[in-house]
């Protein structure tokens, strides 16, 4: 038993750690040199703590060609960090200052539709909010906060999204089956952004809401706090003449 719990745990912390080899990483301020050819992304992301660094949030490039797939996806294919622009996974102390509650990073990636992928180690593949990246500009998507599920944030919002409380209570699995939660809020015209960067020119995101896509973290999934709720639709069921009916909904005790 120790032995597996020892292996899941293992599971669990490489969701985290294996797309900070494959994916842009935010620059430093010292080393931003504008490059016309690549797009940007600028984000806050918070809570931070004493040192100024937040937990890692996740962007991935749409496939233009596959609706709903992502072009990076984990185990897919050998990656090089350092040409991978199609990724990007925001963190740590490489950024351009913080206010004390989140810190703003930049982040060079291949220009196309992306999408803010997950956080932790969760993906926001049951909904989240998409953006595009032209390139030679810097698009602003605003405000990211992240907290566990598990009603201990400080955020109000991210508190009141607990899981149900058997999850909660799991024992030493805890840090496994416990998902991440993602409040966005957009970015604004009265935003201050360093000029090192609004020399260069700032388009703020215009955020498509409620964009689902495959879990390409290979973790656990959920949807981004704020989004209409999913809807859902009963399977077909073939019968023996080969006609396609919808089936009875079973009755649902309240509460569920």
């Amino acid at each position: 038993m120790n032995r597996s719990l020892a292996l899941l745990a293992a599971l669990a912390a490489s969701f985290v750690a294996v797309p900070a080899a494959m994916a842009a990483n935010p620059l430093k301020p010292e080393k931003f040199v504008f490059d016309p050819a690549r797009g940007y992304i600028l984000v806050r992301v918070g809570p931070v703590g004493d040192s100024g660094n937040a937990d890692p949030v996740y962007f991935v490039r749409m496939d233009p060609a596959h609706p709903g797939q992502t072009l990076w996806s984990f185990g897919m294919r050998p990656i090089n960090s350092k040409k991978e622009s199609d990724a990007a996974m925001v963190w740590g102390g490489d950024n351009f200052g913080n206010d004390g509650k989140t810190s703003l990073y930049l982040v060079p990636v291949n220009p196309g539709e992306w999408v803010i992928g997950g956080a932790g180690g969760t993906s926001m593949s049951l909904g989240s909010y998409g953006f595009t990246v032209k390139p030679g500009e810097i698009t602003y998507v605003g405000t990211i906060l992240t907290g566990r599920e598990n009603g201990k944030s400080d955020i109000p919002e991210i508190k009141a999204a607990t899981l149900s409380q058997d999850l909660v209570e799991f024992g030493t699995l805890m840090n496994i089956v416990m998902s991440d939660a993602i409040l966005v809020t957009p970015s604004a015209a009265g935003d201050p952004i360093p000029e090192a960067i609004a020399s260069h020119g700032v388009t703020h995101a215009s955020l498509i809401p409620g964009v689902r896509f495959n879990n390409f973290l290979a973790a656990m999934i959920n949807r981004a706090i704020g989004l209409e709720e999913l809807e859902h639709q009963l399977p077909a069921v073939v019968d023996s003449q080969g006609a396609a009916e919808a089936p009875e909904a079973p009755s649902t005790p309240s509460g569920y």
